[in-house]
């Protein structure tokens, strides 16, 4: 049965965790990430905020081996909104009518449409209810171990929780959709004394000019966001925090992967002079002002803001124009010899990723390098 369940735990002097959270399925670059900040389950301490299925193209082979992560006494795996939606989607009789919806409007991959299209369901030989009961068959073991899942995790000073926390007396008082889909924590706060370290909202949504993955540590608010955005946005990395606890002392250390290629810079570029402008979750909507070769001149309906969007980021639903999910206006500041990971060619401008921020480059001024990246790159 779906239903909130608190673990509490503690841990006695000096410690290592990792914290990872909306792997979304992709099992690459989880395996990169934990590889890259050399996980060892017999020492290290690990917390999955999450989020780990769907989305993805490896979101089965994911489940799997977070199952057996989980099987280490020192790793903790958190239920997410996307665990709780595919649990109760194969196991709540009433929500079979629901799955075709679910396959057409919402998930473009993950378990569901893997089975089935491997069991040829779409051809009609099942009914709603029998398309259930093959996709839960496949995936029983899987949906047992999300349905004991714990919501949150009391860990010596940390609560960690995959979206937020509700202001009661004691965090425990919430409701179940508040753990697992509660938007935008970061700006509400809190008032417990530990510091709550959460995923769900990629943290690029909280920054208002750049377009930036890094984890964010807000030590006034006792918040931690990790969610890189993995899955979601095209832009996007997957982030590990490292906490390490030394004679009582705490510290953090922040790691990542994205699974790009490279760009080598081959002739400096000063970048924006200029404060940049963000369209970002859920505010796209914008309105042409003049129509240009290579950019267009916009209005960012919200805030009234009048900036340049490419061309290939704008497009028409109903009688509205959109930008493409999350942009930016902002050019890089680039070296001669630096290499950035690549994201796209857009005709004479490539967008790329320097550091944590993602922006524009000339493209007469860049060169695929040989420089590979860790794997297969994120797929939408």
């Amino acid at each position: 049965m779906l239903a909130v369940k608190h673990l509490t735990k503690r841990i006695q002097g000096d410690y290592r965790l990792i914290v990872i959270g909306d792997i979304h399925g992709h099992l690459d670059r989880f395996r990169a990430l934990l590889r890259k900040v050399k996980y060892d389950p017999n020492e290290d301490y690990l917390v999955i905020l999450g989020d780990f299925v769907e989305k993805g193209d490896q979101v089965i082979e994911t489940m799997r081996f977070v199952r057996r992560l989980s099987t280490y006494e020192k790793c903790y795996v958190l239920m997410g909104n996307c665990e709780w939606a595919l649990a109760a989607m194969l196991t709540i009789p009433e929500l079979a009518v629901h799955i075709p919806e679910y396959l057409e409007k919402i998930s473009k991959n993950g378990a569901i449409r893997d089975i089935y299209h491997q069991e040829h369901l779409y051809d009609g030989h099942e009914t709603r209810l029998g398309i259930q009961r093959v996709i839960e068959h496949r995936l029983h073991q899987d949906l047992q171990f999300i349905i004991h899942l714990p919501t949150t995790l009391k860990l010596n000073d940390f609560i960690f929780v995959h979206a937020g926390l509700e202001d009661h007396k004691s965090y425990k008082e919430g409701r179940f959709s508040s753990y697992l889909e509660m938007q935008g924590f970061y700006n509400k706060g809190h008032h417990y004394k530990e510091t709550v370290i959460t995923g769900h909202i990629p943290t690029a949504n909280y920054d208002p000019y750049y377009i930036n993955n890094d984890i964010l540590i807000d030590h006034d608010k006792r918040i931690i966001c990790v969610d890189g955005g993995t899955g979601v946005k095209p832009v996007s990395q997957l982030n590990a925090l490292i906490i390490r606890s030394t004679n009582g002392q705490i510290s953090y250390e922040k790691e990542n992967v994205r699974l790009t290629r490279k760009v080598l810079i081959t002739k400096d570029c000063e970048g924006s002079t200029n404060c940049p402008h963000k369209v970002s979750f859920p505010d796209y909507e914008v309105e042409l002002i003049e129509k240009g070769d290579s950019f267009s001149l916009c209005r960012l309906m919200t805030t009234d803001e009048i900036f340049p969007i490419k061309n290939e980021f704008l497009y028409t639903k109903g009688k509205k124009l959109y930008c493409l999910d999350d942009y930016t206006d902002y050019f890089l500041p680039v070296k001669e010899g630096e290499i950035v990971d690549f994201i796209g060619h857009y005709g004479d401008v490539v967008y790329a990723i320097k550091g944590q921020m993602a922006g524009w480059i000339p493209a007469k001024y860049t060169k695929l390098s040989r420089f590979p990246g860790l794997g297969k790159g994120n797929k939408k």
